[in-house]
């Protein structure tokens, strides 16, 4: 199992396109929308600061390359961000679900 950590503009109707795609073409089993976060970052030697959203999704060692070819084909970002954590520790029948075909 993976994870995906990634934040997306707040726009709700692209977001919610690009979650229902990610599922369709079962990239993912399951993709949590959390609908708030303030981001600052520097961009271009320039301080920035946006509403964003934050997308946690599940998925599995081999969907990692396809999920993360989609998401940069169709993020509206020049440079996503994608953090992949790999957790020791699953509940095993939760682990079952999200590894089932």
């Amino acid at each position: 199992m993976l994870i995906l950590i990634t934040t997306y503009p707040n726009n709700s109707r692209q977001l919610k396109n690009l979650i229902i795609a990610i599922l369709k073409q079962w990239l993912a089993k399951c993709i949590n929308r959390i609908n708030y976060a303030k981001s600052y970052y520097i961009w271009e030697w320039e301080l920035k600061r946006e509403e964003e959203k934050i997308l946690i999704i599940k998925t599995t060692e081999d969907k990692k390359e396809k999920l993360e070819t989609f998401i940069k084909k169709n993020h509206p970002y020049k440079l996503p961000e994608l953090i992949w954590i790999k957790p020791d520790d699953v509940w095993e029948d939760y682990l079952k679900w999200i590894t089932s075909k």
